[in-house]
């Protein structure tokens, strides 16, 4: 049986950063429309977004 070829487990990483990413944007847009943290909740959700927008754009890039 055939080896796995190394190049598709470095796919599924890429996928799996850019999907954490995406799921982390998500989170900041939910933190900063809900509101759960109070007044602070606005930037906990912007800071969320920002952190998922840099591993959906940069993290791949450290698998090349």
């Amino acid at each position: 049986m055939a080896e796995r070829d190394p190049f598709e487990r470095r796919l599924w990483q890429m996928t799996l950063l850019r999907l954490l990413g995406l799921g982390l944007a998500v989170a900041g847009l939910w933190v900063a429309g809900t509101s759960p943290l109070g007044p602070q909740s606005p930037f906990a959700g912007l800071g969320l977004m920002l952190a998922g927008a840099a591993l959906v754009t940069f993290a791949p890039r450290l698998f090349r």
